[in-house]
Formats: C-alpha cells, structure tokens, sequence
C-alpha cells in the first residue's frame, strides 16, 4: 500500500533527477555524501545554486522559497545589496590577513553598543567554537570544572556539550532529574560526568539541580529560545530564576544567543531583559559568512588579554576575526534597525497566527512554536515547552510535511522549523500556510 510519505517522496524524486545524479557522486567522496549532517534528508537533499531574496534554485532549476535561511543566519535574505556590495569591497583589499583589520573594530563595537551583557568581545568562525571558548572562560574562571545544561539543548559539536541533545527517552531517566547521555560514540567518557542535565522552563528542577551542585559548577549554559527542540521560547520566570539563582551562587550565566540573537535588536537578553555573564553568538552576526563569538563581563574576558604579560586563556585561529566576515557582520548590523525588528517581529506573529488558525480550522492534530521571526510546525496536540514535550511529535507526519512542503515549492529545516526575514512578506506568509494546507490535505486531514 503507497502512503502519504511514499506518494511525497516519488514527486519530490521526479522533480529532481540532477540533485539525485549529484548526491549519487557525492557519495564516492563523502560519507553519505554529506559534509553536514544537520542538512542532509532522505532520499537525498537538493543541491542549491543560486540565492536571490527569499527565492532558492537547484540544479534542475526548480525554484522554493526560503524559510529556513541557512539555518536562521540570512536575517536580510539572499545576497542582500547592502552585504554583498561591502564583501565585494572588501574582497578588492584582500581575502584575510595575518593582522587585525579595521573592520573587525567597527564589528566589536557594534556588538558591544546592542547588546547588555558585552564589555568586550571575541570572535571566532562557528557557534560551535563560541560555546567552546565561553565554557572554557567558565572553567578557567571560576576553577571548576562541571556544567549544567537543559536537555533537549544543542550547543555546538564539541564533547563538552554533545550531551542530552536528542536522549533517547528509555536512557534519558526520569523527567524531573534526567540522566546525562552522550548524543553518539566517540563523546569522551568523562564528558557525562562533567555535565548535569535539568528540563528546559521547569525552574524549580533546575534550582534544584544547580543548589545540588553548585560548588563544583563553572556555569549554567542556556539558549534562552531552544532551537532543537522547535524555536521553543524560554519562560520569563525560568530565564529571570537562573539568573537570580547564579546571581546568589556566584556561578557564571552563560547565554547560548547562536540562534536566539535574531529576535530583538540587542538579542535575547534584551527580549527577556535578563544580562548574563558570557553570551555565544554566530549566525546572524556573520552576514552569511562563517562566523562565531562570544563575549561579555569585563574581568572574564581579560583571561585573553595578550598584552602586558600574557594571557591566562590562551586563544588563536587563523579565520578569527577575519576582515571577510567583519564586512559582512557589519554591514548587516548596521542594517538591521528596531524598524525592520518590529516588522520581523510582526511578520513572524502573523505566520503563526495564522497557521493555527489553520490547523484549529482542519481539527489537525498539530500546534505551532516560536517568538519574533522564528517558528517550528509541532506535529502533536501536546503544548511544547521542553525536549520531553517535544519528544511527542509524529515523526512521520513530520517527514510528510518536510517533503510536501519542498514539492509545493517552500524549503524549512528538515525539522520543519523556519523564520522569517525582512525580504519576506505577507504574501509569502498566506502560500505558505496555503501550502501546509495542501500537505496536509493530500495527507488525509482536510
């Protein structure tokens, strides 16, 4: 018997016969043909060759329209002018350099003007290498060596973190004290030990687990909208109780804003008004170009101060910094003004609006997540707040919308999670939600 995900995946197959033919290449010289799990989907992903606005096309020159944007980082849309013309003016000077740039100077600047938390600020080339650097600041600060994270949380692919990511649930203990578990092999063995897991927004576990803990914590590491687990926004009072709890503790906050950064002007922080004391970024802050950073209170960040004697934390990489990505980091910051904020603001709130509208209209079993420009389908009737309610979702009606929506001509993360950007518009808002319509129609519920 031919199901919904057979019958999507036999159009989306016959619609592109060249990405299939690159991907079939692709495997005699990657493993699976991918360099990067997170956009790999079965029967094979597309390949992409142009970007324009909202508007992407593949090799067999089928054309969507964007609504994940390399992953929340397109915050202008595809080859903005205002981007494109500072990297192109850059390029003429020189790719990178083997000292600072004026660029990365103005880049600073402009992240310690937006956002709260930033006395200074270091840049690096991933968010992976942000939350890297901002535990080992934790670490080295405070002398400890143990973390506390939320499960459900992905922050970055390095040991330290790649714990309690997607646990399965037979391993992953009880909700109110879940066990820590390595996200695959090769993890180190001491990394389990070295973290303690609390659920996302449950505040009276996590002042639970912190106290337990708390003179062998370097830091609570959070993202104050969780990403992996469908853009799920952190409640007020569990963002304000961890950072009262750390305030009394004396344990460094760290803001995990890779993804969250794009939904206020100075960030999540300035959302939520709650100032951490180190905060990760990438993504947005980049333009387009590989980038992270991470930054904030001034005595923490003089541990890399390399003038005077040394520093404590030692800190290099090639790319840091680089005058490529600080074009575009600044041209896109300095574009990004509260007017388009609030229009990204709007935007966003229209799309899910109307979505549940939607699916309260069809009786479909489904909810919508997300704050400001960020959104995610949830294929449960289930309210997510956390990883274990989000654990609910019907995989299989998330694969079905995941095809239909790129047969219908509209691309997300293969978790059925997006955002808007300032080039999108209402219009593009209704063919969605007409789109999702369509999907679910052809899947049995209109």
């Amino acid at each position: 018997m031919t199901t919904p995900l057979d019958q999507e995946i036999a159009t989306y197959t016959a619609a592109n016969p060249k990405s299939a033919s690159l991907h079939e290449k692709a495997t005699n010289f990657m493993p699976g043909g991918d360099t990067r799990n997170s956009i790999y989907w079965d029967p094979f992903p597309l390949y992409i060759t142009d970007g324009t606005g909202t508007t992407l096309t593949d090799v067999d020159g089928n054309k969507r329209t964007d609504f994940v944007n390399n992953m929340t980082t397109l915050i202008l849309g595809h080859k903005p002018a205002e981007v494109t013309q500072a990297v192109a003016e850059q390029l003429d000077h020189g790719m990178s350099f083997p000292a600072p740039s004026p660029s990365v100077v103005r880049w600073a600047e402009l992240m310690c003007e937006r956002v709260p938390s930033l006395d200074k600020v270091r840049f690096v080339n991933t968010g992976t290498e942000a939350t890297l650097n901002a535990i080992r600041a934790a670490r080295a600060f405070s002398g400890n060596q143990k973390l506390v994270k939320c499960e459900g949380a992905y922050h970055g692919n390095h040991d330290a973190i790649q714990i309690s990511v997607v646990p399965p649930l037979d391993k992953a203990g009880d909700a109110e004290s879940p066990e820590s578990v390595k996200a695959f092999p090769g993890i180190s063995e001491t990394a389990e030990d070295d973290i303690y897991i609390t659920p996302f927004n449950d505040i009276v576990t996590a002042e639970k687990v912190i106290r337990e803990h708390a003179d062998e914590l370097a830091a609570v590491i959070v993202e104050p909208v969780n990403g992996q687990c469908g853009m799920v926004p952190g409640k007020p009072e569990f963002l304000e109780g961890l950072r009262r709890i750390t305030d009394e503790l004396g344990i460094i906050l760290i803001f995990d804003e890779v993804i969250a950064f794009r939904i206020a002007y100075g960030g999540a922080q300035d959302y939520y008004g709650v100032t951490p004391d180190l905060t990760c970024f990438g993504k947005v802050v980049g333009g387009g170009m590989p980038v992270g950073a991470f930054g904030g209170r001034e005595d923490i960040m003089s541990m890399w101060d390399p003038s005077g004697g040394g520093a404590t934390v030692q800190h290099a990489g090639t790319f840091n910094g680089n005058p490529m990505t600080a074009a575009a980091g600044v041209a896109t910051l300095e574009n990004l003004t509260p007017e388009k904020y609030e229009y990204l603001d709007n935007l966003g709130e229209s799309l899910r609006t109307k979505l549940r509208a939607l699916f309260a209209e069809l009786e479909v079993p489904m909810g919508v997540t997300g704050v400001a420009s960020l959104f995610a389908l949830q294929f449960t009737p289930t309210e997510v707040v956390d990883y274990r309610t989000f654990a609910t979702n019907d995989k299989n009606m998330l694969n079905i919308m995941f095809i239909g929506l790129l047969n219908e001509g509209f691309l997300m993360s293969n978790r059925c999670a997006g955002n808007v950007s300032t080039v999108h518009t209402e219009d593009d808002v209704d063919a969605f939600v007409t789109a999702v319509r369509n999907v679910l129609k052809r899947a049995g519920y209109a």
